[in-house]
């Protein structure tokens, strides 16, 4: 999704399924979202469902969502009254919901491995697996992957001194005519520049 929000129809499909009894983390796999901000996004959800006209002129409904959202999930089910009455409120989202592909995205919560190709991912790891073997014990894949965007981007920014990144924009500044919330692209550089690195200190990835 890059910098777009969210859409809320998203959010109150997400905080409908919480509603209806299932589980923060199983959700959170469905829409490839962490389990903190699935919870999150039911509270944005929330807050954005007691805006709603029909939803302030029902005291009912409106008692129910200033309730924690801990407590309108157990109280949801049992509760026909509450039902009935959020349906129609809720009905227009889910719809609009279905057909939005949300977990297709480009996701800062997606793993690496649904962000890059699989030989890419195999490689990355048996260059963290020959480091942890031999000059730095205990390296982790994450820890890699922060300390070389750490380095590629303070090897660019000595690269192009004269470049102010207040008034240049993001495309320039990574050189590549693909856009730079492109994070597969990203990591592509990244690779390649260690690569030449590791090649430079004569580490290179295990065979298969």
């Amino acid at each position: 999704m890059g910098a777009k929000s969210t859409p809320l129809a998203i959010k109150v499909a997400i905080y409908e399924r919480l509603l209806s009894g299932q589980m923060s983390r199983e959700i959170g796999r469905s829409y490839v979202l962490s389990q903190p901000t699935v919870l999150k996004y039911a509270n944005d959800a929330v807050d954005e469902l007691r805006r709603i006209r029909a939803v302030e002129a029902s005291p009912v409904l409106l008692g129910f969502l200033s309730r924690k959202l801990k407590t309108q999930c157990f109280q949801y089910p049992d509760d026909e009254e509450v039902r009935l009455l959020m349906a129609p409120i809720l009905e227009p989202y889910l719809a609009r919901a279905e057909s939005i592909n949300f977990a297709g995205r480009e996701s800062a919560d997606q793993p690496l491995s649904t962000r890059v190709s699989r030989s890419t991912e195999e490689e990355f790891l048996q260059i963290v697996s020959s480091l942890a073997d031999g000059q730095r014990p205990g390296m982790t894949p994450s820890a890699l992957l922060r300390e070389l965007v750490e380095n590629f981007v303070a090897l660019h920014r000595a690269n192009k001194p004269a470049l102010n990144p207040a008034s240049t924009p993001i495309p320039h500044v990574v050189q590549s005519s693909i856009p730079a919330v492109d994070t597969e692209a990203l990591l592509a550089d990244v690779m390649d520049a260690v690569r030449i690195q590791f090649a430079q200190h004569g580490l290179a990835p295990k065979p298969d």
